[in-house]
């Protein structure tokens, strides 16, 4: 999955959610913290896996 890919998916997909959790702030910021969560740590797993070469 490429930079522009993840991009959409953040602003079709997860926008409308966060919109709708700033509402009420501790679910937006659960969910802001899963959605960065996630994305940070598909960029280091990809960055140990090129690392070893697999």
């Amino acid at each position: 999955m490429g930079a522009g890919t993840g991009i959409l998916y953040i602003d079709f997909l997860v926008r409308p959610l966060l919109r709708f959790g700033f509402k009420f702030y501790v679910i937006g910021f659960t969910l802001l913290f899963l959605v960065y969560g996630y994305i940070a740590y598909k960029a280091v797993k990809s960055a140990y896996l090129a690392d070893r070469g697999y």
